[in-house]
């Protein structure tokens, strides 16, 4: 307001205004209050109504509009901590040399190649999955004739360095009698002559052979080695094998017809460096395993017990691929260590008529045949 206005208010308050003067700023004033009253009315006004469905509608797009910015950052969360989870994870498994990961795929080879006739066919892969798990699978083999033929599938899921139980999936019917060897000094009264004479000539069969005493492995070599068909798997005598009943074993131990190789056997043929991105370079080795003779017993020996050494590290996982059962294996090699190595059988594959030339054998007390295939053999 202006100088003159605050000083005419104030002659009117002390009562110094008359006449026409006093008239004309009590009209001012008048003006002033209406104003007022005015401004006054404004502030005072009610809200606008809003309608009472769009009021709904406002509220549910708000409602959707809040869980969809806390899915979106829920989600984002959830990607960022399966990322990070991977990376850790990736970082587990890969870690050491050889690394977790070879070291439990190395587990499974190994169990499988020493507890089951076929066992050494196939590799094992790794899955890393996030959260500190990996899923590891295989397939299960085994060699009729000169075929080696999927029959089923090994799976095994691991928690950090927690192994599962293995799941196995076969292909097919699995058979209600499987074949078992029987210990020398037993009679069951099973064996499978009778069968392979009925088989017709143009087939192929994979059996177990079982011995009337404990053979060395020379000796195995020396009966069968020159035969018209293949020793699979040679079947270890540890010492416990004897007291199953009615001689039957169940649970084999033993080990393939050639040597089960470790990383550290491999031998370096070629090594060749790449120069990469700035300072990186890229490092390709070539290994390859040790010459193998047949019949060289010693190494099929020394392979043999290095890898239930191995094993013994690891005892727990191999347990459980052992069909839950306990391998027992300080106790193996020291009777192997004071007793040495002997068979009680062996699993062969070939023709069905050079197997059964063994039937007059005098060292053969049981055959019992696994599986029947149609001619693959190559003379």
């Amino acid at each position: 307001m202006s100088d003159d206005f605050n000083n005419k208010l104030e002659a009117y308050e002390k009562g110094q205004l008359h006449g026409e003067e006093l008239t004309d700023f009590e009209k001012e004033l008048e003006k002033l209050e209406q104003y007022q009253e005015h401004l006054d009315g404004k502030k005072s006004m009610p809200a606008i109504q809003i309608n009472e469905n769009k009021q709904k509608k406002i509220l549910k797009r708000s409602k959707w509009k809040a869980r969809f910015q806390t899915a979106l950052t829920a989600l984002g969360i959830f990607i960022l901590v399966m990322i990070v989870s991977s990376m850790l994870t990736a970082v587990y498994y890969s870690w050491g040399k050889p690394d977790r990961g070879e070291v439990f795929a190395k587990v499974i080879d190994y169990t499988l190649a020493v507890t089951e006739p076929d066992g050494d066919f196939g590799g094992t892969s790794t899955n890393v999955k996030p959260f500190f798990g990996a899923e590891m699978s295989r397939d299960l083999k085994k060699k009729v004739g000169d075929n080696v033929m999927k029959v089923g599938e090994l799976k095994v899921n691991f928690l950090f360095s927690l192994m599962s139980f293995p799941e196995r999936n076969y292909l097919g019917n699995v058979s209600e009698n499987p074949p078992l060897f029987s210990f020398p000094g037993f009679e069951r009264g099973m064996s499978d002559w009778n069968r392979l004479e009925k088989l017709p000539e143009g087939t192929v069969v994979s059996a177990y052979v079982s011995f009337n005493k404990l053979e060395s492995t020379d000796e195995v070599f020396q009966l069968l080695g020159e035969k018209d068909f293949d020793i699979s798997w040679f079947a270890v005598d540890t010492g416990v094998e004897g007291q199953e009943e009615h001689g039957a074993i169940l649970d084999p131990i033993g080990f393939p017809s050639t040597p089960i190789w470790h990383e550290d056997d491999m031998k370096l043929d070629s090594r060749e460096e790449t120069k990469g991105f700035l300072f990186g370079k890229t490092v390709s080795e070539g290994y390859s395993s040790p010459s193998y003779q047949e019949g060289d017993s010693d190494m099929l020996h020394n392979q043999f017990l290095k890898t239930l050494r191995f094993l013994e590290k690891h005892e727990k996982m191999a347990n459980k691929l052992y069909l839950g059962h306990n391998l027992n294996l300080e106790d193996k090699l020291q009777y192997l260590k004071k007793n040495g190595i002997k068979h009680y059988g062996v699993v062969i594959t070939g023709p069905t008529k050079e197997i059964l030339k063994l039937k007059n054998e005098k060292a053969i007390s049981t055959i019992e045949v696994d599986e029947v295939g149609l001619w693959n053999w190559q003379d």
